[in-house]
């Protein structure tokens, strides 16, 4: 009888570690990494460090073009799926279509050049120890700056949990999980989902962040033929709060293309929320101030380019 516990104990332990192996296994950066090299080139940019209790991490400051050297009055903070560090947000990045809005690429413990391995319910951690480091590099006690949050995949949960704790102007989703047992099960399967015990429900965030005095403006963004993470998932933070929530499904986009064939609608979303979306050469009204509309045949006969 022992032994057999002790065998079902090593067998549990082994598809832990199986979790932890394919999706915490370190993805440092290369010295020839493309984007660690494009993010050196300009010398106004700063790799910020700060310690957790995973260790040394670091993140990634891109300042404002109005006025880098100050700090910045609005901030983007972007968090990437599992398996990308956080470098990789900088092809999607155009400095010139927010001139006075500065970005921080926040990379997991795990990641580029951060220790440690993940924790998912902690994942916050990293995003207060960036804000703490650039308040240090500026002399202040705290940024003071207006907040929007870009999260994807996995980043969803990252950006929620942030969110649920700090105050927020805008917050978009790009292909979220409803709840991170019910991913993990889409991808390593149900025995993985069962055993894990972390776990974020984005749902449960969503609503408390929504239920904050003068909450953000939250967005989600989901291709229709994503196989990873289905819209439904997507569906089912939408049916949290339907008149607070404003949701794009879009057609013949997957989990990771539409982060390029929907660019343009993600920024404008994090960036502006602005009344007209120019994609794709084309300019396609967006129906910003009415959130509690799903507008499917806006979104089928209006988003479907790539």
């Amino acid at each position: 009888m022992t032994g057999n516990f002790l065998l079902l104990r090593l067998f549990i332990l082994y598809f832990f570690a199986t979790l932890l192996g394919g999706c915490f296994t370190p993805i440092p950066y290369q010295q020839d990494d493309p984007w660690l090299a494009i993010f050196r080139e300009r010398t106004d940019n700063i790799a910020l460090s700060f310690k957790t209790n995973k260790g040394s991490q670091t993140a990634f400051y891109l300042p404002p073009l109005n006025s880098p050297q100050d700090p910045p009055e609005k901030l983007a903070i972007l968090y990437p799926g599992i398996e990308t560090p956080t470098l990789h947000w900088m092809q999607f990045i155009n400095l010139d279509e927010a001139p006075s809005t500065g970005y921080l690429l926040i990379d997991y413990p795990g990641r580029g050049f951060s220790e440690g391995s993940m924790h998912p319910e902690q994942l916050y951690k990293n995003t207060h120890g960036a804000l703490n480091a650039l308040a240090e590099h500026f002399g202040m006690k705290s940024i003071d700056a207006e907040l929007s949050l870009l999260g994807h995949s996995f980043g969803t949960g990252a950006a929620l949990q942030y969110a649920a704790r700090s105050k927020t102007a805008r917050i978009v989703l790009v292909a979220p999980y409803n709840n991170l047992r019910e991913a993990v099960k889409r991808r390593l399967g149900w025995f993985i989902a069962t055993i894990m015990p972390a776990q974020i429900d984005n749902r449960v965030l969503i609503k408390s962040i929504l239920d904050q005095p003068d909450p953000p403006r939250v967005s989600i963004i989901h291709g229709k033929d994503d196989a990873s993470l289905p819209v439904e998932m997507g569906l089912e933070l939408y049916d949290v709060d339907r008149k607070h929530i404003h949701f794009y499904e879009i057609p013949g986009a997957g989990h990771v293309d539409i982060l390029t064939s929907h660019r343009d609608l993600i920024f404008q979303s994090l960036l502006k929320g602005e009344a007209v979306m120019k994609q794709q050469g084309k300019t396609f009204p967006l129906d910003m101030d009415n959130p509690s509309v799903h507008n499917d045949v806006w979104i089928n006969n209006s988003l479907s380019g790539t």
